[in-house]
């Protein structure tokens, strides 16, 4: 007996079952359900109205007899699984189920296994599709249908046998013929919907995130234009800033020139406006002409249609004041030295290929170098080397600041250009400023610079009349800087003893006792005169160590201690600056090394220790026990040359100790 009384009637039920399908799209783009939903609840409700829609089908079903229903429930719930993942799915699967068991009857399994089945595959198919290569969109969706209704036939199996092949001849016609068509067009249709809610989604989302991005900008005007200058859009801080300079309410339609009251800024306006809508898009940076010192980077474009129409102009415009006044702090710091505020020596090389040109002839340029900068600085510290700097680079502007550009190129070396200055006139104004320089004293020091000059005209290139300066500089600081050298170390040592009385008289006292060495160890008499100075100038590192500490009463901290032991190498220094003083100078490094290599700074031992510097560790130390201290009495003469011979060998050399014990011994009786 056929399941069908005619082809009409399988028709008309396709059809019933079909319109309840599409339904369903009508329904879910009602809804604005969106697959990747990830509220539960809506993951809930959609799979009620899906597994709805289900026993909405299997109540209109074509029946081949009881029990034997057949309906388009396959298509619904395979495309389901597709489309709207687990949850959803298993919702209107197992509404499906229970209704299809209610019905009962011998085709139960076979509709059960079927609703399973073909959700399975609709599940599955992301998975599926990654083994097939890329098809169209149609194509793909009617093979899935093929092989979803491939499986429901199969499903069928499960009915009785024989019965169950008689069913699956009977209806593998419109499952193979209608029902993957039918899959086709329901699951593009669910698709279309789909794209239609991701695109207004975007829509809407590119519509805020766009007036987002433009109300976000907190220092950047932004507003469009149309061809007349009528605004289309703009920005909350434009918005507040034309409220907040020109005190004006803006608002869509409004013309924006006719609002700028300002004749020179309403003429530069316009022809930035008239250039953007003849297609060319460009930048300025300009100053605001209402707001002096306020500055803005305007950026300019046209905007065109889907044609390439120019249909009005898009404006940005950003306040960088700010950034303005600190690019203009980094080209100052990037041509001038930080400390004296002179030009530095980027500048000055510029500079110098600038003028190299005859129309700046005759060209001055003066070098000068300080004279006693290094002493400066190992006696009183870099601080007073610094202000050393910064007094003579005041004297130099001063002298030539109003007639040429004056640079420091080095540590303590500057150029000075004076163009169209004569030979006689830069003489001159050199005479001068050396007069003015050498009137200053710091900490006792007189200021002394050494000058030096050329001119350059046709006759010299530029790198010769650069020679020719810097020799003439460093001639005269051949004779200058011997005498100034000398003076800067009787300035020092007579600081230091201004500043503590008791270092002069110690000093004094210590010359003495080398003097008195000398002759023990039987010395010529020259050779005493120089250990006579050496004593005088042992201690003169001590200039830049704080009184505090050289004054304290009590014991000296770690940190103290260290500080004066630093007096020796800063003696060094100051002495070997000068030629004059370069013999002694190892002398005063060294006079506090014990002869067993414990001693500072080098911790030299034996006769590595100069002979002078041993003489001096000896005189050094009987003085400093036999003079009173605020925190100890001083010690009587013979109990300090048993403690000078007690140290013979360890801190003193054992030689010298014996020729100084006994002539101090000698001269007691």
């Amino acid at each position: 007996m056929p399941f069908l009384s005619s082809f009409t009637d399988v028709l008309i039920e396709l059809i019933r079952n079909s319109v309840l399908l599409f339904a369903l799209v009508f329904v879910y783009g009602a809804t604005n359900f969106k697959p990747k939903e990830k509220l539960l609840n809506k993951k809930i409700l959609l799979g009620l109205i899906i597994g709805g829609f289900s026993v909405l089908i299997m109540l209109n079903p074509w029946t081949s007899a009881p029990g034997l229903i057949f309906d388009t429930r396959s298509v619904l719930l395979s495309v389901t699984g597709m489309f709207f993942g687990w949850g959803t799915t298993l919702i209107s699967v197992v509404i499906s189920m229970v209704y299809r068991i209610i019905v009962g009857g011998a085709g139960v399994y076979a509709g059960v296994l079927t609703i399973i089945t073909t959700a399975s595959v609709g599940l599955s198919w992301k998975h599926i599709r990654k083994l097939i290569r890329k098809l169209p969109r149609w194509l793909e969706y009617y093979l899935f249908g093929v092989i979803v209704h491939i499986v429901t036939l199969l499903c069928q199996l499960a009915i009785p046998w024989p019965g169950a092949f008689d069913v699956i001849a009977s209806i593998a016609l419109p499952f193979l013929g209608l029902f993957p068509i039918v899959t086709m067009v329901l699951a593009i249709s669910i698709d279309n919907q789909i794209d239609r809610l991701s695109a207004h989604e975007e829509l809407i989302n590119s519509k805020l995130l766009l007036e987002s991005s433009i109300d976000s900008a907190v220092s950047m005007e932004i507003y469009a234009l149309d061809r007349k200058l009528n605004y289309l859009v703009f920005n909350q801080y434009h918005q507040l800033s034309m409220e907040k300079y020109y005190n004006l309410q803006i608002s869509i339609g409004h013309s924006f020139l006719d609002m700028i009251e300002d004749d020179e800024m309403r003429y530069r306006l316009e022809s930035f406006f008239k250039k953007a809508l003849e297609g060319e898009a460009f930048s300025r940076i300009l100053e605001v002409e209402t707001t002096r010192g306020k500055f803005l980077e305007e950026h300019y474009s046209p905007i065109r249609d889907s044609k390439g129409d120019i249909i009005g102009i898009t404006v940005f415009s950003q306040d960088i004041t700010d950034r303005k006044k600190y690019e203009e702090s980094i080209l100052y710091l990037s041509y001038h030295d930080a400390l004296t505020g002179l030009f530095n020596r980027r500048f000055y090389m510029e500079e110098l290929a600038r003028l190299d040109r005859p129309e700046f002839y005759p060209l001055s340029v003066v070098m000068s170098d300080i004279n006693g900068l290094k002493i400066m600085n190992d006696a009183f510290g870099h601080d007073a080397g610094d202000e050393l700097l910064k007094l003579v680079s005041d004297e130099l502007k001063k002298a030539f600041g109003n007639h040429g550009e004056v640079a420091r190129i080095g540590g303590d070396e500057f150029v000075v250009l004076l163009k169209n200055t004569s030979k006689i006139k830069t003489a001159n104004m050199v005479e001068t400023a050396k007069r003015h320089i050498e009137e200053n004293e710091l900490n006792g020091m007189r200021t002394s610079v050494s000058f030096g000059f050329e001119v350059k005209d046709d006759r010299l290139s530029m790198a010769e009349v650069i020679k020719l300066a810097e020799d003439d500089m460093y001639k005269h600081k051949l004779f200058e800087v011997t005498s100034n050298r000398n003076e800067a170390i009787r300035t020092v040592l007579h600081t230091l003893h201004v500043k503590n009385p008791r270092e002069e008289v110690h000093s004094r006292r210590v010359s003495e006792y080398c003097f008195k060495i000398g002759q023990a160890v039987g010395l010529r008499k020259d050779e005493l005169d120089l250990l006579k100075v050496i004593g005088n100038l042992h201690d003169i590192g001590k200039i830049a160590i704080d009184e505090s500490i050289l004054n304290k009463p009590g014991t000296l901290s770690s940190e103290e201690w260290a500080a004066i032991k630093r007096h020796s190498e800063i003696g060094y220094r100051i002495l070997s600056s000068s030629p004059e003083y370069t013999e002694i100078a190892l002398d005063i490094l060294s006079h506090h090394e014990h002869f067993d290599g414990t001693g500072y700074p080098q911790g030299l031992s034996g006769n590595d220790i100069p002979f002078r510097a041993r003489i001096i560790s000896i005189a050094d130390a009987f003085d400093a026990m036999t003079s009173e201290r605020s925190y100890r009495k001083a010690m009587k003469i013979e109990e300090a040359l048993k403690e000078i011979e007690r140290c013979a060998g360890t801190q003193f050399d054992p030689f010298i100790t014996g020729k100084f014990v006994e002539a101090m011994r000698n001269k007691s009786e």
